[in-house]
């Protein structure tokens, strides 16, 4: 082989490669686990070339052979990838661009919370300039679940008998006329954040001030974070809502995406 060979591997070498990382790819869409049959149709491959592309990942330990079914399923080296990818994900590293961005876009104050407990942890903020210090919350700073912007959308990865547990745990203290403060008033809310998948929060933290937040997504479909846009209420007319929502929504898809998250 001449050194330019050895430069510029073969057509047939890189349309290998292609096809493998094509096969492991579709696992998510049609697995957990594939015949071979099945994945020579949807790769549109015949399937000797199927069975051999196959058998060299599970030489790798990419691929493993279920002992029951027979079909292939992604092996232990697929998951330590994965594994690896994942740990080399900071979420504050990710969503700090997309915070300046909103931030430059709305001018008005943007924040990424993580869950820690019953309780949102802001982890990183930035400012507006127009920004008056009104704000409790610092970056280190927490907030209850059940008020807020950003806490509010953490608190939407729960389910009912969770919902419940919480409540039960912390009382649901009120801050505000405007904080959300019995069981009923919580699963309503939590519903409809479910459904529209943001929260307009408006004085229920500080009067005054006005929040909207929606959730981020790992690659398992798991809420991780959540991000807000804040800012005085008065400047939170019907119009502007949308405005900020749709800015807030979209940002939260991006960093979402990022994460490894995919859309059903």
């Amino acid at each position: 082989m001449t050194s330019n060979d050895q430069e510029h591997p073969s057509v047939n070498g890189a349309q290998s490669v292609l096809r493998a990382l094509d096969l492991l790819e579709a696992f998510p869409s049609y697995g957990p686990e594939i015949g071979l049959t099945s994945i020579a149709t949807a790769l549109g491959l015949n399937k000797a070339t199927a069975y051999r592309l196959l058998a060299a990942l599970e030489m790798r330990g990419f691929v493993e052979r279920c002992p029951e079914s027979r079909k292939y399923r992604l092996g232990v080296r697929s998951f330590e990838l994965g594994a690896y990818f994942q740990s080399q994900l900071d979420i504050r590293r990710l969503a700090f661009p997309f915070l300046r961005e909103m931030v430059e876009q709305t001018q008005e104050s943007a924040f990424l919370c993580i869950r820690e407990g019953d309780d949102a942890l802001c982890v990183e903020r930035v400012e507006a300039e127009y920004q008056v210090n009104i704000f409790t919350l610092r970056v280190g700073g927490r907030e209850p679940l059940h008020c807020g912007g950003a806490p509010r959308a953490l608190l939407s990865g729960l389910d009912e008998q969770e919902l419940k547990a919480y409540a039960q745990r912390t009382g649901l203290p009120a801050f505000t006329p405007y904080t959300i403060n019995s069981l009923p008033a919580l699963l309503k809310d939590v519903a409809n954040t479910q459904k529209k998948g943001t929260v307009v929060s408006k004085e229920d933290v500080v009067e005054g001030i006005a929040a909207i937040g929606a959730p981020i997504y790992d690659y398992r479909g798991n809420i991780v974070g959540a991000i807000s846009l804040s800012g005085l209420v008065a400047r939170y007319n019907r119009k502007r809502v949308k405005e900020l929502t749709e800015v807030v929504v979209a940002n939260a898809a991006k960093i979402s995406s990022q994460l490894g998250y995919r859309e059903a």
